[in-house]
């Protein structure tokens, strides 16, 4: 028998001899199926790193699931949620746990589906440019084996080396080289995914189709509510021949937006497109000492294009008073892009941080940025509220707001923490933005869902109660039944 885990019950078992009893029916039904209840191994992949949900944990909430499940195929997938459905357990799908919106928070009576073991790369495909992976596959070594093929995904999460591909479908990721080579939903050709029941969805990959709806797109950010990806089909394209950055300093956030405006509005895509306000330009960048505002682009792809685009850009940039401040800080970026201190390193500082990104069209993006740095700056033991641009569109851009505040107390943490969301969503709902550009949604953001998809969102809990009418696909996400 399982040992027993002294936590945590499905609804309508009554004891763990009897929860114990359903687990030991899934793994004879599938041998070789990794199943554990061991305290630290299911308390460890039974929450993402969200801000709220670690203050919370300080303050002694307990964070556990009341089992832990490992496969190793789709199949396996299949049948651990063939089970589920019919013991009507929760399941609660699981990466690498990098996300910050608290899409992952099990509770007792939930089990954690963990597909760390279903990391491969299926297939690559350099003719028609596609490769299969693995969901659980690591993103750094997904990008790393298409390297040593002379190819690339494209897809660069600050996140790359702690999140899985499986991940970046499931939440609607978006990379650091966006402007070029798009947001996930712009790679994913096909996929497997795994409803409740156990059924597999085997979405073929193909350049286009219309055959009605984009189903794969449904999957897409449903935050492991729907399904489980299980396998996934993407474009990839050859390593650039070529590859140029400059940074210019701008004499306001404004113009630096207007610079990008232009840039796009004529048909160039960067690779990179970051304007960082005078505040985080000062902190990120030692060349920049009086703190100016700061633009970052980066060009790549065959000598000839990156030489023109690179022209053009400057030309734009210097149109709008920007500075050429040469390739540098672009370097010191690529170098030092994915260092980020733990948001437990900042508790113990007394600090709590926390990054809003959303997103808005060009004429309104000036209005959101001031909007939401001025009433931000404004609540009691905010320290600093900052800005930055990194993902532009022909009709607009992001805004990734990052906020540190003192606090003093859990309690204290949690009331500033929740203040300052409060005042950028409100504020971004105000000017006609969307509240989420590429974390998703989780627990943070679901309070106001509802104002942004208005009656759409019926639609949304109505698709949500025909794929999982018991509701066993991580509850308390995105969006409930009731």
């Amino acid at each position: 028998m399982l040992e027993q885990p002294t936590w945590g019950l499905p609804a309508g078992i009554d004891n763990m001899d009897d929860f114990s009893v359903k687990l030991e029916e899934l793994t004879k039904a599938v041998a070789g199926l990794e199943v554990t209840t061991e305290a630290d191994a299911v308390a460890e992949r039974s929450h993402d790193t969200w801000m709220r949900s670690l203050i919370e944990r300080r303050r002694g909430k307990a964070v556990r699931a009341s089992a832990l499940v490992r496969p190793a195929t789709t199949a396996e997938v299949s049948a651990v949620l063939e089970w589920a459905d019919r013991t009507r357990t929760p399941v609660v799908p699981f990466g690498l746990g990098s996300g910050v919106c608290g899409a992952i928070d099990a509770e007792s009576g939930q089990i954690v589906v963990d597909l760390g073991k279903m990391d491969d790369l299926v297939e690559v495909n350099d003719s028609s440019l596609t490769a299969t992976v693995q969901a659980g596959m690591r993103g750094s070594d997904f990008e790393k084996a298409l390297r040593s093929r002379g190819l690339t995904c494209g897809h660069f999460p600050q996140s790359i080396e702690l999140s899985t591909v499986g991940g970046w479908c499931a939440t609607r990721a978006a990379g650091q080289f966006s402007t070029l080579y798009g947001n996930i939903e712009d790679m994913l050709l096909g996929c497997k995914v795994v409803i409740p029941g156990g059924t597999v969805l085997d979405l073929p990959p193909v350049p286009r189709a219309a055959t009605g709806p984009d189903l794969k797109s449904l999957f897409l950010g449903s935050e492991g509510t729907l399904g489980i990806f299980t396998e996934l089909t993407l474009r990839v394209h050859p390593v650039p021949e070529a590859s140029r950055g400059v940074s210019f300093t701008l004499p306001s956030f404004e113009s630096g937006v207007e610079a990008l405006r232009q840039i796009l509005r004529v048909g160039w895509r960067p690779a990179v497109t970051r304007l960082y306000d005078a505040v985080e330009a000062g902190r990120n960048f030692q060349s920049n000492s009086d703190g100016e505002p700061m633009l970052l682009i980066l060009s790549e792809g065959p000598e000839s294009l990156v030489e023109a685009e690179m022209e053009a850009v400057c030309s734009i940039v210097d149109g709008c008073g920007g500075i050429d401040n040469g390739s540098g800080p672009v370097t010191s970026w690529l170098d030092h892009r994915n260092e980020v201190p733990t948001f437990e390193s900042l508790l113990d500082q007394n600090l709590v941080v926390d990054t809003i990104e959303v997103a808005i069209s060009w004429e309104r993006m000036a209005k959101l940025y001031s909007t939401v740095v001025e009433a931000a700056s404004g609540i009691d033991g905010v320290l600093a509220m900052s800005g930055h641009v990194s993902h532009c569109y022909t009709q607009g851009a992001n805004i990734y707001f990052t906020f540190i505040a003192a606090q003093q107390s859990p309690e204290e943490a949690l009331e500033r923490y929740d203040r300052v969301w409060e005042t950028t969503m409100t504020a971004t709902r105000d000017l006609g933005g969307t509240i989420a550009h590429h974390h998703g949604i989780g627990r943070v953001r679901k309070r106001w869902l509802a104002q942004e998809l208005g009656a759409a969102r019926n639609v949304l809990i109505e698709i949500k109660r025909a794929v999982d009418p018991n509701g066993i696909m991580n509850p308390g996400v995105l969006v409930d039944l009731d």
